[in-house]
């Protein structure tokens, strides 16, 4: 085949075709196949994690058999945080002005917008997906990429899906049970089931593939991206985890837990169609007219 039959229009010999729309077929057909191996392993990690329901331990107790390595990751990536990460997430939070930083949030958020559709069509709500769809184009172009939150203003409410949510919606055993518990090195607490969906987020990202398929050095988006996503992240749980690490005797498993927890009630809002903080308003409310 000779590099110009390559660009050939199907079934009109002779006519060549754009090399934009070749660009567009590449990409296109490259999201179609990393959907279809996300619905793949999505099944297959399903099963993994029910296969380990004989094992469930509910909220008690986190399963850790590899609780040796963990803790030592654990230690390594609390010392990186020490000396570098946690003073960088303190300047950002100091010296940026509050504004700026919502300005990020809302780019971070904006650009995660497709792989929470694509997980709310795995999630059985294909309504939800194209809310957030709709936030996604309104924000990318009347809110400047994502700087400014528009779509909220027009009633578009934000809402944040992942892989590792999907899977624990589907499987067949308590939210607390992800699997074997995993400290992974720089991104920290995790599980089977959550680690497995990481994987399959960053697979089906339309921006990863986006750059593939135009030659754009990944790495360099990749660390640009995911460095300021970590660092933005870090800044708004200083407290939270300075109180808990102050406040427990041993901080590896009390973190465990917390992540473990936390986990465990996103996935039965899901299951529940509930809120907690609704919940609980209601609750309070209530109360006070009683």
């Amino acid at each position: 085949m000779t590099v110009a039959s390559r660009f050939l229009w199907p079934g009109v010999p002779g006519q060549r075709n754009h090399p934009g729309l070749a660009l567009m077929i590449g990409v296109t057909r490259a999201i179609a196949a990393s959907f279809r191996r996300s619905v793949v392993a999505v099944a297959l990690a399903g099963t993994v994690v029910g296969g380990c329901a004989s094992g469930d331990t509910g909220a008690a107790e986190v399963w850790d058999p590899l609780e040796t390595p963990n803790r030592f990751i654990f230690s390594i990536n609390r010392a990186v945080d020490i000396i570098a990460f946690r003073p960088l997430a303190v300047m950002y939070r100091d010296l940026v002005p509050d504004r700026a930083q919502t300005g990020v949030r809302n780019l971070l958020d904006n650009l995660g917008e497709p792989v929470t559709a694509i997980n709310e069509v795995f999630q059985g709500d294909p309504n939800r997906a194209a809310t957030t769809m709709a936030r996604f184009l309104v924000n990318s172009t009347i809110g400047v990429a994502g700087i400014f939150d528009v779509a909220s203003s027009f009633g578009l409410e934000r809402t944040k899906e992942d892989f590792g949510k999907t899977i624990g919606l589907w499987a067949g055993v308590e939210p607390e049970n992800g699997g074997f518990y995993l400290m992974l090195p720089a991104y920290g607490p995790s599980n089977a089931r959550d680690a497995t969906g990481l994987m399959m987020d960053y697979l089906v990202d339309p921006f990863r593939i986006l750059t593939f398929n135009l030659a754009i050095d990944w790495d360099v988006w990749q660390i640009g991206r995911y460095g300021l996503n970590a660092v933005d992240y870090r800044s708004r749980t200083i407290f939270a985890l300075d109180d808990l690490e102050k406040n427990s005797v041993d901080y590896y498993a009390a973190l465990r837990s917390a992540y473990t927890q936390n986990r465990a009630d996103q996935i039965r809002e899901k299951r529940e169609k509930t809120n907690a903080r609704a919940e609980l308003e209601r609750r309070d409310n209530l109360a006070l007219v009683r």
